[in-house]
């Protein structure tokens, strides 16, 4: 899990900041700029998540029910 917060943060904090910039305005070209850069971003997180994460041995058939 440790390597996984580095990414997660990052993206996170990205994609807050850009949230962020369009309610107080900030210049066009930044906006457009994360805008951009956003879906890779978010590819770039959910790659390291597959490669890096720990399997929980549960499957979906089994423990649908469950809420954790």
């Amino acid at each position: 899990m440790d390597k996984l917060i580095f990414p997660l943060s990052l993206v996170t904090f990205l994609l807050f900041f850009y949230i962020v910039a369009i309610a107080f305005n900030f210049p066009y070209p930044l906006i457009a700029a994360i805008f951009s850069m956003s879906p890779i971003a978010v590819i770039w997180m959910v790659y390291k998540v597959l490669k890096d994460g720990e399997h929980s041995g549960k499957t979906f058939e089994k423990h649908f029910y469950e809420f954790e």
